[in-house]
């Protein structure tokens, strides 16, 4: 997962940028409208970030907000994590928010378009 806080580009005021870093998690429920997550780093609510997982060999993105991030009783460094999904582009293929909707087809099933 990267995590996006602020947006960098030659349009937007200075002083902004991008804080990315990478954290692994693990999925534990997920929606059409966001997921569950287990992590070992705190994520920051009200930030942005870019989910990235990888089904039967099929890339899947889409960006979240961190809605809400609490640690686990008894289990150390460990959080769990609450993420909705953002409609920052339209719904396609490669969405992990499409793939919900529909089921998913093993990869030598998988068709190029």
């Amino acid at each position: 997962m990267r995590e996006r806080q602020q947006l960098e580009s030659s349009n937007v005021p200075e002083g902004l940028g991008v804080l990315a870093r990478e954290c692994h998690v693990r999925v534990l429920n997920c929606s059409v409208s966001g997921c569950l997550i287990e992590t070992n780093s705190r994520l920051e609510v009200g930030a942005i970030a870019s989910v990235r997982v990888v089904i039967n060999g099929r890339e899947l993105v889409d960006d979240v907000q961190i809605v809400r991030c609490q640690s686990i009783a008894g289990a150390g460094a460990l959080y769990q994590a609450g993420l909705k999904f953002l409609w920052t582009h339209p719904l396609d293929s490669r969405a992990l928010r499409g793939a919900l909707r529909m089921p998913l087809q093993p990869p030598s099933e998988v068709s190029a378009t």
